[in-house]
């Protein structure tokens, strides 16, 4: 049974999009439970059969648990803003990207774009199995290159991504519990599509 926080959330459409995508929001308000490995890998395995341009699969994941030190050593990488929540979820997520095709060495321009197209596949399985997720492009770069061992002419730190199940909101310090429970909106079709006719 979906909670009052889930209702609120789930988004209202005018045509019919499928139940799993009206579900999936970013959350900021994460339970005390855990993430098993094996959900997690179920997870991680749906991103895998994301669309990829030459079916390179330019992303990578580094994860962490929480109440381990790698965890916390993760959440150190956020910015404030968002360490002060992430840092409650069951899972951190570092999502890399590859900015060479490995089959030849070339620029693979479109290494951020498959590798968020990724990001979205693992958020949505996240959502069959009632786990929560957000995307956090606010994290500092310097720190997470470091702290990963990352060569930066080889990947792109795209995201970290922190995973859970949800808790009440009122447990979030504002201005985060007001975002927790708004309602979510997007712009119109007209406004992000136009038909071709010439």
């Amino acid at each position: 049974m979906e909670t009052t926080q889930q209702m609120t959330k789930t988004a209202e459409t005018h045509h019919d999009v499928h139940e799993l995508i009206k579900k999936r929001w970013s959350a900021r308000s994460f339970s005390d439970n855990a993430i098993s490995l094996e959900t997690l890998n179920t997870l991680i395995e749906a991103a895998s059969w994301s669309a990829s341009s030459m079916n390179e699969q330019p992303w990578k994941y580094i994860y962490a648990h929480r109440g381990t030190e790698a965890f916390d050593r993760m959440a150190a990488c956020l910015m404030e803003g968002n360490k002060v929540w992430a840092k409650e979820g069951a899972v951190l997520l570092l999502s890399l990207a590859k900015k060479h095709f490995e089959r030849n060495g070339n620029v693979n321009h479109h290494h951020m774009h498959d590798t968020g197209a990724a990001n979205t596949t693992l958020l949505l399985q996240a959502a069959h199995h009632d786990i929560f997720g957000h995307m956090m492009g606010g994290f500092h770069l310097q720190e997470t290159l470091q702290e990963f061992n990352i060569n930066p002419e080889e990947w792109d730190p795209a995201c970290f991504i922190v995973l859970g199940y949800l808790d009440d909101p009122s447990r979030l310090e504002e201005p985060f519990k007001s975002r927790e429970t708004a309602k979510r909106i997007r712009k119109p079709i007209d406004a992000i599509a136009v038909e071709h006719k010439h």
